[in-house]
């Protein structure tokens, strides 16, 4: 097998991820969850990481759909987006209390 420039033998993993984030560029700017996963991995992991696990969701969303024969449903994200952000808060709030803080939601001003 032929390495590549980088000393990696061509047809890798990573020269895979490379080639293949190119079906992922309409959820890059796209306000849809699976949009907003790619940026949250792209953040927390970099974009070859991201990509792959962007991938892997959707592989995973694919079969299930297709093990289960059930239609994508979207609404299932937003109880989810709703659990992520109820966790953030209270990992926030405890974080906040160990050193000793109180975290006082702001109250949205009347228009």
């Amino acid at each position: 097998m032929r390495a590549s420039a980088y000393g990696e033998p061509e047809g890798s993993r990573t020269e895979l991820a490379i080639y293949s984030a190119w079906p992922l560029m309409p959820f890059i700017a796209a306000p849809t969850p699976l949009g907003n996963h790619l940026r949250r991995m792209k953040a927390k992991l970099g974009p070859q990481a991201a990509t792959m696990a962007t991938a892997h969701k959707i592989a995973v969303i694919f079969y299930t759909m297709i093990k289960n024969q059930v239609e994508y449903d979207e609404t299932i994200w937003d109880a989810r987006d709703a659990e992520r952000e109820k966790r953030l808060e209270a990992k926030l709030k405890r974080q906040a209390k160990q050193l000793g803080y109180e975290l006082v939601p702001i109250e949205p001003k009347a228009a």
